[in-house]
């Protein structure tokens, strides 16, 4: 894999190096950071209908579908004891979701990047399996169903 050192090579794109993917907080309704484990892949994407002309012509038409389900974002997080509940199931909420990424530890309100999700609700709970066997944390999945993202990217 190349790098660059701005003294070698004063044209290299500065200040432009990836983002980490394990510094990221999750902000609920404004008030609430949550500790998680992880966040899945989300995306947004489109339905299309592909319509074949007869005859001669083998021209395929492709035409925009609505949309048969929201896009959704999947959060795994860890369960503590005595903790109010931000995201229970079924909850629709006010605020938009915030992911936050930063490059370095603790430092999210100077995030390199933020994610905002809109208009989401919580549309299902998975707890993970426990097993007397093997030592871990209690986790739980949520599935956000959301209608927008906005991404905003700050510099530095």
């Amino acid at each position: 894999m190349a790098s660059w050192n701005a003294q070698e090579n004063p044209k290299a794109p500065q200040g432009k190096e990836p983002l980490a993917g394990y510094n990221f907080l999750l902000r609920v309704e404004a008030r609430y950071d949550l500790a998680c484990k992880s966040v899945q892949a989300f995306r947004m994407e489109q339905e299309y209908d592909y319509i074949q002309e007869g005859g001669q012509n083998d021209y395929v038409h492709i035409r925009r579908k609505p949309a048969s389900r929201p896009p959704e974002l999947e959060v795994e997080r860890y369960v503590v004891s005595g903790d109010v509940d931000p995201l229970p199931l079924g909850a629709v909420l006010e605020q938009p979701l915030l992911l936050l990424v930063s490059r370095k530890l603790n430092q999210f309100e100077k995030a390199s990047r933020s994610y905002a999700f809109k208009g989401c609700v919580v549309t299902a709970k998975e707890y993970k399996g426990m097993d007397a066997l093997s030592s871990g944390l209690l986790t739980e999945k949520v599935t956000i169903a959301y209608q927008e993202l906005l991404v905003e990217e700050k510099e530095g």
